[in-house]
């Protein structure tokens, strides 16, 4: 019996541990956000990378909850139009035992510079209406980068349109459908990676897109100026869905 209670204290000191650290995360991730002028929906999508990337486990918990609103390689949402995916359940369970066995990460860092890059390719194709990583002047992260700063070791960009919510875009770049090098999930999961920035606005198309940039490291040029010009709230649902019928990836 001693043995059984004490077994029973140390599950209950390891959940709280767990929960106080993804608290801390949560807060730290907040006050970043803050001091960086993110939108809501800037701050959430922020919030939700690093929980991913700290508490890996929990997120093949909310895959493994979408499996009934499967059919083959259909997908219907609650409330939403069913579409059909390119891989089915098999991609949402390969996540998931990426997941499962994944090394936990530390939380990204918030760069300034990072963020302004990403905000001058929501702004480019807010107006444009155009998807995908090449602006319309023709460049592609690493020269839109330039103009705010240099970047250390690796550098990527994820992109997602479609009004999801923040864990929604997380959860569609961790399954990665039809994407057989798995890069947008290896993008946000990586340890090469420790700054981001992010930026969501509108999309003409699509009605929202966010704009994730990661760099192992950033040395910032100029003062962090927030482009609040094409800044919406693109975070409005808290369901964990992991795409919506008119949501899109690159």
């Amino acid at each position: 019996m001693k043995v059984r209670l004490l077994l029973l204290a140390l599950c209950t000191l390891a959940i709280v541990v767990l929960f106080a650290g993804s608290d801390r995360t949560h807060s730290q991730t907040n006050q970043l956000a803050a001091a960086g002028g993110l939108s809501t929906a800037e701050g959430d999508l922020l919030i939700e990378i690093n929980s991913a990337r700290t508490h890996p486990g929990v997120y093949a918990s909310y895959l493994e909850k979408l499996k009934p609103l499967f059919s083959g390689k259909v997908y219907a949402p609650s409330g939403q139009e069913a579409y059909a995916t390119q891989e089915g359940w098999s991609a949402v369970e390969e996540a998931m035992k990426f997941l499962r066995t994944a090394k936990p990460q530390g939380p990204l860092n918030m760069s300034p510079g990072l963020c302004l890059a990403a905000a001058t390719h929501v702004k480019d194709q807010s107006g444009t209406g155009a998807t995908g990583h090449k602006g319309a002047d023709s460049t592609f992260i690493e020269e839109r980068v330039k103009p705010f700063g240099n970047w250390q070791g690796g550098i990527g960009e994820n992109l997602t349109y479609g009004n999801e919510s923040a864990r929604e875009r997380v959860l569609t770049w961790l399954i990665d459908d039809g994407f057989a090098s798995r890069g947008h999930r290896m993008r946000i999961m990586s340890e090469n990676y420790r700054v981001a920035g992010v930026s969501c606005g509108p999309h003409p198309q699509f009605g929202a897109m966010c704009v994730l940039t990661l760099a192992g490291g950033f040395n910032e040029l100029q003062p962090a100026r927030p482009m609040t010009s094409t800044k919406i709230d693109a975070n409005t649902n808290s369901n964990t869905n992991a795409k919506d019928n008119k949501s899109k990836k690159h």
